[in-house]
């Protein structure tokens, strides 16, 4: 007997048009770190950062069970160039992988048909693919879920998204967004602004009109999207153009922010009379 697998509760709340709270983490991404963050229930969801961190299937395995305890879905970010890399990561249990540098719908199709299993009996709107079976991971329980079961777990609450980052996703992200099976779509703003040659500039009317378009083929597919939103405004006017998986950011953040606060201690209370450059008699 076992328990069956957690609810995927970020894409019941996507699949909602809700707001879903993203945290990402890759330069101190360790198990008291995930625990760190998810006990402060602020975020839905934690991003692992395999693209830009060199993050073993064990580590990220071990992330995510730690993530487990809590009711918030994992998402793990990394480069689907290969069948092996997409089915290992999924048996460590995330509620999602989220594939970077996804520049045609023939990439995201073959995504697709690595991540979903072969179901004889789908449900409806269940999307099928030809995923290698194991049964013995944790994603199925170490082998405790029933074969249908997992399958139909993994077929419809394990989030399938492709990151938008170049001019040449864009111009085929309405055919991206369609394809079967992929469940929404993540622009990346800093990418983009690159990709365009404007590093940095993620506020740029270019980019915002890249989003604009993003959002509009993601309606029309009948799907959600996605991206990283820099500060309060951005947040909300990314929000107007109808993105609903946001971060603001995550680990690096948090501890510039943190050590900026923290040396504020030594700022004198104004009238105090205090000079902190002052040596001590």
């Amino acid at each position: 007997m076992s328990l069956p697998p957690p609810p995927n509760r970020a894409l019941a709340k996507l699949r909602a048009r809700e707001l879903v709270k993203l945290y990402v983490t890759g330069n101190f991404a360790t198990p008291r770190h995930v625990d760190f963050i998810c006990r402060s229930g602020q975020f839905d969801a934690l991003w692992f950062d395999l693209e830009h961190f060199d993050l073993a299937t064990q580590e990220v395995a071990m992330l995510n069970l730690v993530a487990r305890a809590y009711p918030v879905t994992t998402i793990a970010r990394f480069k689907a160039h290969d069948y092996q890399t997409v089915m290992r990561i999924l048996e460590t249990g995330v509620g999602g992988i989220m594939c970077s540098m996804v520049n045609s719908a023939a990439e995201a199709r073959q995504i697709v048909q690595w991540a979903k299993f072969n179901n004889p009996n789908p449900e409806k709107g269940e999307v099928t693919g030809q995923r290698g079976w194991n049964g013995g991971n944790i994603d199925a329980g170490y082998g405790a879920v029933t074969a249908l079961d997992y399958i139909r777990q993994q077929n419809t609450q394990t989030m399938i998204i492709c990151q938008i980052e170049t001019e040449a996703a864009m111009a085929e992200v309405d055919a991206i967004a369609a394809v079967p099976g992929v469940d929404g779509l993540f622009f990346g703003p800093g990418d983009f602004s690159v990709s365009i040659g404007l590093p940095g500039q993620i506020r740029h009317a270019r980019v915002r009109a890249a989003m604009q378009q993003l959002g509009t083929a993601v309606a029309a597919a009948g799907k959600w999207w996605g991206t990283v939103a820099v500060g309060a405004e951005m947040c909300a006017d990314v929000q107007q153009l109808g993105a609903r998986l946001i971060s603001p950011g995550g680990d690096v953040k948090v501890m510039q922010f943190g050590v900026r606060e923290l040396v504020k201690t030594f700022d004198p209370p104004a009238g105090s009379g205090v000079n902190p450059g002052a040596p001590r008699a």
